[in-house]
């Protein structure tokens, strides 16, 4: 019978470019290896065949426990502790750690209105996990509860990778809707780099023309032209309770009870909403 390694730990995450999931694993490994785990990492590209053959991977390198962002293709859940972050898995592993998507979309939504917006639109990915689901029911339960103009045609969705040029491509079809709307919500800050594309090559200008808020805040939010209005970055954050969640279990004698952790969220205030 093989026993577990004694210091290693997996992480699986779905796109390791992406700047969302490299703050988050940084987090991570942080915890992890300031308490003596060396970490290894899985890439999966999104794709559910590489995210079951890198938790399999995982297990035939005998890791204690394993971090899992799902692109939804886990079909059953690893034989060690496990914790699921950005995306939720309901009755699985010990501990699920992602965001407030829907008071943060919720708070997105009000900061428009505030700004005299009454058609806003939304731009997010395919409402299949987690990110897409929530952040889509917080921008339809906004929109109904202040009574702003609600149309099937103002929720457009980018590519399941959730790439700028999806956004863009999201933006267009946005534009091209008749009486368009005066401003934009994104899912994630991909997309909203995609809208902003999409603005110059139409000719239209953020936030003279088009306003527009982020779910989530790149790096460089505050060097962009105009700079991007968005709930402030935690990815950090959430890789580190995500990590102390998995430590506290392998290092738990008795089951731990599984724990669900929605990190709060907060505006940060820039140019593209319309502020000064």
């Amino acid at each position: 019978m093989r026993t577990r390694s004694a210091n290693i730990v997996g992480l699986v995450v779905p796109d390791i470019g992406a700047p969302f999931y490299s703050r988050l694993v940084k987090g991570a490994q942080s915890v992890f290896e300031q308490n003596g785990y060396a970490v290894l990492m899985m890439n999966t590209e999104r794709r559910a065949d590489r995210e079951d053959a890198a938790v399999h991977t995982l297990l035939e390198h005998r890791v204690r426990g394993v971090l899992l962002a799902t692109s939804g293709g886990s079909s059953s859940e690893p034989e060690v502790p496990t914790v699921y972050f950005d995306n939720v898995v309901a009755n699985r592993g010990i501990g699920n750690v992602t965001r407030a998507n829907i008071p943060g979309m919720a708070l997105l939504v009000e900061h428009l209105h505030d700004h005299g917006h009454r058609r806003i639109g939304y731009i997010g990915g395919p409402p299949l996990l987690t990110s897409g689901i929530e952040r889509l029911e917080g921008y339809r339960a906004a929109v109904r509860g202040l009574g702003l103009v609600e149309r099937d045609e103002y929720v457009q969705f980018g590519g399941p990778d959730w790439t700028p040029h999806s956004g863009a491509e999201a933006m267009e079809r946005l534009l091209a809707v008749a009486e368009p709307p005066t401003a934009v919500v994104t899912a994630g800050e991909s997309l909203a780099l995609g809208v902003l594309s999409a603005c110059r090559g139409s000719g239209l200008r953020v936030p003279e023309d088009v306003a527009l808020v982020s779910f989530d805040d790149p790096p460089f939010g505050d060097l962009l032209d105009p700079s991007l209005t968005a709930l402030r970055a935690n990815e950090e954050d959430m890789g580190r309770l995500a990590a102390s969640l998995l430590l506290l279990a392998l290092r738990s004698t008795a089951p731990t009870p599984p724990a669900e952790v929605r990190l709060p969220v907060e505006l940060v205030v820039r140019r593209s909403c319309g502020c000064q």
